[in-house]
């Protein structure tokens, strides 16, 4: 093969290529990946192999009960999703607005931010484009950021998770979050002037996963101290399931103070006088690198802005 060249590939490759390279990659297995483009076979096993050769290398290894991605192919399959996702989006924006629609704008955040900040900024932009079609994934940060990546998010409000990803997207630092441990208003340790990590580590917790930011802080306060990880543990990212959870037993949550404004007010919760370990490193406006905003992605990011200066501190 000729050097590579973004001329030649736009050349020569076809939507059906990457279409087939994702089917192989999700199922790992020739004949699902051909039933599913309703091919045969032998053909998608040749436009396979087209694409191998004009790549000049193996995307997927033929192993005896799978075909599974090379450690070039997963560049060509992470591509190829990419571009697909891309696709669905220019479809659907097309689509939406020929319909008489205003665009989409497809907002990924963590749940310490959705509820003061990110609500109030979608109010002030909504008034400004009302007809605007805007949806909102909740997730921990590592799940939004492979979405975010991947195409399927506009903009992130949340935390890098990894030193490397500085290379993948720019980040605006936003607030910084205290942690609380909470229970339910007539929780045993309710009232109680002074607890350890030692004392409440006995108990039963509702977590983030280990992969999440909130979590990494819990367990080094945890290991700092010389204390084991709680045995009695449920794992959620959902703040609707944690605080309901707490409501009906003697489970402890740890949880940034900003999300427990409203609950605290409700008087259904108290917080133990304990703040875990270090706060959490400042949330903030996560988008892809090199990329331009659109504009209704711009403008909320304006009033992202414009939340945090009227924010009084926590």
């Amino acid at each position: 093969m000729d050097k590579l060249s973004s001329a030649s590939l736009c050349g020569w490759l076809r939507f059906k290529h990457l279409v087939l390279l994702v089917h192989l990659d999700k199922s790992r297995n020739m004949h699902t990946a051909a039933r599913q483009m309703h091919l045969s076979q032998p053909a998608a096993s040749k436009m396979l192999r087209d694409l191998e050769a004009y790549f000049g290398f193996q995307i997927f290894e033929r192993q005896p009960r799978a075909m599974v991605p090379t450690e070039l192919g997963t560049q060509v399959v992470r591509h190829a999703t990419i571009l697909l996702n891309d696709t669905d989006r220019l479809v659907e924006d097309i689509q939406f607005m020929h319909e008489g629609g205003y665009g989409r704008l497809i907002i990924g955040a963590i749940p310490a931010a959705a509820p003061e900040i990110l609500p109030a900024a979608i109010a002030a932009l909504k008034r400004r484009r009302p007809r605007l079609a805007i949806s909102i994934d909740e997730q921990s940060s590592d799940r939004l950021l492979q979405a975010l990546e991947y195409k399927q998010l506009d903009l992130v409000i949340g935390r890098l998770t990894h030193v490397s990803q500085h290379n993948l997207f720019d980040f605006e630092p936003l607030l910084e979050e205290p942690l609380r441990v909470v229970a339910r208003r007539d929780h045993p340790l309710a009232g109680a002037t002074e607890v350890g990590l030692a004392e409440l580590s006995r108990w039963p917790w509702i977590l983030h996963p280990l992969s999440s930011p909130m979590r990494r802080v819990f367990e080094e306060a945890l290991a700092e101290a010389g204390i084991a990880s709680p045995a009695d543990t449920i794992e959620t990212t959902s703040t609707q399931t944690t605080l309901q959870l707490l409501l009906s037993s003697d489970m402890l949550a740890v949880l940034p103070r900003s999300v427990l404004k409203r609950p605290l007010a409700s008087g259904q919760y108290v917080t133990l006088p304990l703040i875990i370990g270090k706060p959490l490193d400042y949330y903030g406006i996560i988008t892809r690198k090199h990329q331009p905003l659109s504009a209704a992605t711009a403008e909320l990011v304006s009033e992202l802005r414009q939340q945090v200066r009227m924010a009084a501190p926590v």
